[in-house]
């Protein structure tokens, strides 16, 4: 399946447009900050550029990323990491510390799983976080996503051994909504 990369989806305050390089300067100022990734591994401008550049050059059916435009700025971004022959995908999300609080993550989110349904085909759309990122569990509550379980020492962040929350939620579930 060749899927073409949008141009941009929008929805009532925001503008997603697929990633470009030129955001990586963006990103690396707030994923460094160790607030905002602190339910996460330490980044480095190295390692937000490898992430960027990946971003930017995976085929799209792969790795849908797109970057949040509020009020004409780059604020975030929002991506789906696709296994199409399994027509599933995780949705990944992050956004810059200034711009918390104000809905854009839940409109985002909202607006990338119907692109992933409506236009990818997609049947299941899940995300995961650490257990105690309640800010994370509650956008995938307000997406309706049913918390499928929790991964128990399941992955390795900040040298520490983290539990793994999975939230999800199914086509026929996003339509019946």
């Amino acid at each position: 399946m060749n899927i073409k990369k949008p141009k941009h989806i929008s929805s009532e305050r925001l503008i997603l447009r697929p990633i470009v390089i030129e955001d990586l300067e963006v990103i690396q100022n707030y994923s460094i900050d160790t607030e905002w990734h602190r339910f996460l591994d330490f980044h480095t401008k190295e390692s937000v550029e490898e992430f960027v550049t990946k971003a930017v050059n995976s085929p799209w059916e792969e790795h849908a990323r797109f970057s949040i435009m509020f009020d004409n700025h780059m604020v975030g971004g929002v991506g789906l990491y696709i296994e199409m022959k399994e027509k599933r995908a995780e949705i990944g999300y992050s956004l810059s510390k200034n711009y918390w609080g104000k809905g854009i993550i839940p409109e985002a989110v909202t607006r990338v799983i119907k692109y992933g349904f409506e236009e990818m085909k997609l049947e299941k759309i899940f995300a995961q976080t650490d257990l105690r990122n309640t800010p994370s569990q509650a956008v995938m509550k307000k997406m309706n996503m049913t918390k499928e379980g929790t991964f128990r020492k399941h992955s390795i962040a900040q040298n520490k051994r983290r539990d793994i929350v999975y939230y999800s939620i199914l086509k026929s579930e996003w339509e019946n909504k």
